[in-house]
């Protein structure tokens, strides 16, 4: 999985989410789904919220740091 955090992007703070051919973009402050592409699956999706859950104040600081 890649997690990325892209300049210029729009409010709210979020990550894009790559990998097995499917996207999906998290709420860095709700930890909720905002879309995706491809669907991942539900398991899928939830390992992926558990860790940004995990990382969340670390992602913040970055995007932070990239949106100032």
């Amino acid at each position: 999985m890649k997690f990325k955090i892209n300049e210029n992007d729009h409010n709210p703070p979020h990550v894009h989410v790559e990998g097995l051919g499917a996207t999906v973009r998290i709420n860095l402050i709700t930890l909720e789904v905002m879309d995706s592409r491809t669907d991942f699956n539900k398991s899928t999706v939830n390992r992926i919220i558990e860790f940004v859950k995990l990382n969340q104040q670390h992602l913040l600081d970055k995007w932070e740091e990239t949106h100032d």
